[in-house]
This record gives C-alpha cells, sequence and structure tokens, in this order.
C-alpha cells in the first residue's frame, strides 16, 4: 500500500524577492560603483589585468583605458571583462581557484506541523573557474520530520561581477537519513526512513563584503522526495505500509563565500 502526498507553497513570496533582487542587481551596482569607484579594470583574456579610469568601452571602437603606464587601446575580442569596482573590493580578488560556501536555509511550506519552517545547514566547497562560473560539491544537515543528510553539486553563476551582484544557483543531488523510524511491529522489528532525490534552483544577491569575502542572501524553491515504512496489522498478519512524501519548499538563504 503506498501513499503519496504533496504539499505545495504559495509562490507569492518567491515572485515579490525575485522582483527585488533583478531591480537591485540593475540598479544599486551602478549606484554603489558610481559613489565609491576608484579605478576600473578591465580583464584580458591572456590573463593581463589593468587597473586605471575607462574612457569607452563598446562593439565598434574596442575598449580604451588610462592609467599611469599610458592609454591602452584593446578590441573587445582581447577583453574578457570589464569591470567598474572599488580597488578595496575587487582589484585583488582571485578570478580562478577554491572556495568555501557556508551557508543556513529556512524552509517553508505547508506540513505536519503547519507552517512551521525547517531548518538547513550546508557546506560547499568548489572551484571558481572565472569572475562568475562556480562549480562545488556540498553536503549538510536538514530536518523533513527526521533529519536527513543531503549530498549535492552546485553550479552558481554571476550574472554581473561588481559590489552587488545577482546570481543564480542550481543544487542537485540525494538526500540520506539519519534517524530511525520510531515505528515497531508488534514482533519488535522497526519501520525504515529512506532518503530521496532534492532539487534546489534559487536566485538572490552577493554582497562583496572584501578581495576574499562575499556574503549571500537569497530565495529559491526546493524539491524533496523522502519515503518511510510503517507497520500494520490485518487478520492475515503484520505488513508494511510505504508512504512517499514530495516535499516543495520555499528557501531563504544567508551565507558566506570565502576564496
Amino acid at each position: 500500500m503506498s501513499l503519496k502526498i504533496c504539499l505545495m507553497p504559495d509562490l507569492t513570496l518567491l515572485y515579490r524577492f525575485l522582483s527585488v533582487c533583478l531591480f537591485a542587481g540593475v540598479i544599486f551596482p551602478g549606484v554603489a560603483t558610481a559613489q565609491n569607484r576608484k579605478q576600473d579594470i578591465v580583464y584580458l583574456k591572456s590573463g593581463s589585468v589593468l587597473a586605471g579610469s575607462l574612457i569607452y568601452s563598446d562593439s565598434l571602437r574596442g575598449v580604451r583605458i588610462n592609467n599611469d603606464c599610458g592609454s591602452w587601446l584593446f578590441t573587445m575580442a582581447e577583453v574578457d571583462s570589464v569591470v567598474f569596482q572599488d580597488l578595496n573590493h575587487w582589484s585583488q580578488g582571485k578570478r580562478s581557484g577554491y572556495y568555501n560556501l557556508s551557508s543556513g536555509s529556512l524552509l517553508f511550506g505547508e506540513g505536519a506541523d503547519g507552517f512551521v519552517p525547517y531548518p538547513s545547514l550546508t557546506m560547499i566547497n568548489g572551484y571558481q573557474w572565472d569572475q562568475r562560473l562556480f562549480t562545488g560539491a556540498g553536503l549538510g544537515y536538514e530536518y523533513f520530520g527526521w533529519s536527513i543528510l543531503p549530498v549535492f553539486a552546485e553550479l552558481l553563476w554571476l550574472m554581473k561581477p561588481d559590489i552587488l551582484t545577482p546570481y543564480l544557483s542550481l543544487r542537485s543531488g540525494y538526500a540520506f537519513p539519519l534517524s530511525k523510524n520510531p515505528d515497531s511491529y508488534l514482533n519488535g522489528d522497526q519501520g525504515k526512513n529512506y532518503g530521496g532525490v532534492l532539487l534546489n534552483p534559487e536566485a538572490g544577491l552577493r554582497i562583496s563584503a572584501g578581495d576574499r569575502y562575499a556574503f549571500l542572501i537569497g530565495i529559491g524553491y526546493r524539491y524533496q522526495e523522502l519515503s518511510w515504512t510503517s507497520p500494520g496489522y490485518d487478520w492475515n498478519g503484520n505488513y508494511s505500509r510505504k508512504t512517499i512524501t514530495r516535499y516543495n519548499r520555499i528557501t531563504l538563504k544567508a551565507g558566506i563565500l570565502f576564496r
């Protein structure tokens, strides 16, 4: 016998937060740059980095930047990216290499306990390929009526490297049960908890806090499948009943990125 339960959250909060994130990503980086910018940075595909005052950057004329060493002109084919930034925040930042992302989240949705949010703690270690692309593997601790161990891979992409940067991420993996089913059969045998697949797309903002640290705040959608067996009894004897639950949750996350 199988029982399937599908728990759906109210997506209004998700839509509102995504709108705020996109608005902040477009408006606030430009404001922060205008107020705090000391120098502009040009990253070349050859690996060189030039800091100075950007004169122009467009597809027809290319990129021209002035500094104490003179005036430099590059074609768009030579340029990897151009960043308007405060040197205190970005000029010494890594373009590639190891990173760690530790975060805590609350998972909101209707369940057996009403709308009480479930906690989530995760840690990711991975590789930063350039100023925008991060890939890593992570694990953590979460509670969905019982404790589970999520193990997953993450892809994180920054829309525009700056002091305030919108990002998109996707986590996919499997959750393993950490606790036993408390239900017992009449003969002393216990039921069993099972894990399941997980999927977690997310959008948010990365806030620079220096050349090696940044804070992340985001909102997303979490799908988690879990199941368990519990005892039953009828005139034919004991039997096992399996319950499958598919959780749909809104996630609110705050984390710190170290690179």
